[in-house]
């Protein structure tokens, strides 16, 4: 009985062992319940004894009580935080909120929340944004790492927006520079739903200004194109495709031969972001993420679509990264 008791009070026992010794117990005291059968009694014990709520069984807690001081064993005592204010281990509870057990402090009585250790290292925190940035769902992130989903979401979106918020400022210093090339293409993605009336088309404008990648979302239309334009550096020429909004440009040169480097652009975005691949089940549901996806891609994956090196490319290389040593 000293064996059983010891095992009850640790963790190194689970639900089915200790029901399969509490049986054996049971059967050994000669034990006879009147309405319930021995399995079930045992069971219903050993669930007890862990903590482990079961109701299916249909045994009052009474019969509990008096059959497991039969059996001279006691109940594991649940852990208690300690009291945030007081640091005092008397602690009880004080019923629950939004599934959140309270707690009540009896020495200052004061009433708190148990609060979880969600701290992170550097290093786990840029491997979660590689994880992140190589096709990886916040789900299976949040099952790799043991971090709750919530916490994944929030760190993934705080490092988005600090990253959409550098890069601004970067494009803002870049404009000092005159481009000698810019090659702008717009790609399709959807937010909600691949399909049906819930889904909302977003296109993806980008241009590559000596080869550096700058992009906005919005719709199709001139509207975008021109808030596109008025952020980007001047160029010498522009390259794009026969679409009739980028006949506005001066040294203009329209054709599809000429836009392969940002068709490449496209599809490594596809590659590194689950959420603008075709047909996936990582939908995006909302057009700010989208945007905080791809400003950490290019912090996180500087990537210049040129072999020639021009002041525009080294002043961005040099700008990602210190945007890159802030953000992790």
């Amino acid at each position: 009985m000293q064996g059983l008791r010891g095992l009850c009070g640790g963790h190194e026992m689970d639900l089915v062992t200790l029901a399969q010794l509490i049986l054996l117990l049971l059967r050994n005291l000669n034990l006879k319940p009147r309405k319930y059968r021995l399995e079930d009694l045992a069971y219903a014990i050993a669930a007890y004894l862990l903590g482990v709520q079961v109701t299916r069984l249909g045994i009052p807690p009474s019969t509990l009580y008096y059959y497991t001081k039969k059996l001279g064993v006691k109940r594991r005592r649940e852990e208690r935080p300690q009291c945030a204010s007081c640091k005092s281990n008397k602690v009880i509870k004080n019923g629950s909120f939004k599934g959140k057990t309270k707690y009540k402090c009896k020495t200052c009585g004061k009433t708190f929340y148990q609060a979880y250790n969600h701290k992170m290292s550097k290093e786990q925190k840029e491997r979660i944004l590689k994880e992140y940035l190589n096709r990886m769902s916040m789900r299976a992130i949040a099952k790799v790492e043991g971090k709750p989903l919530t916490t994944i979401y929030s760190f993934i979106r705080r490092k988005g927006i600090e990253a959409y918020v550098h890069l601004i400022v970067l494009r803002e210093q870049l404009k000092a520079f005159t481009a000698k090339f810019t090659v702008i293409d717009e790609s399709w993605s959807y937010l909600r739903a691949r399909r049906g009336p819930k889904r909302i088309d977003l296109w993806i404008w980008n241009a590559l200004v000596d080869g550096v990648p700058l992009s906005i979302t919005g719709n199709r239309d001139h509207r975008t194109f021109n808030y596109l334009l008025n952020s980007l550096p001047k160029s010498e020429v522009y390259y794009t495709d026969g679409y009739p909004v980028y006949q506005v440009l001066n040294n203009h040169i329209a054709g599809k031969e000429y836009t392969y480097t940002v068709e490449s652009h496209n599809s490594y975005c596809r590659a590194h972001l689950a959420r603008l691949a075709r047909d996936t089940r990582a939908v995006s549901r909302s057009e700010a993420m989208v945007n905080y996806s791809l400003a950490l891609l290019y912090v996180m994956y500087p990537v210049v679509y040129s072999r020639e090196k021009t002041p525009l490319n080294e002043a961005y290389l040099k700008g990602i990264e210190n945007i890159r040593n802030k953000l992790i």
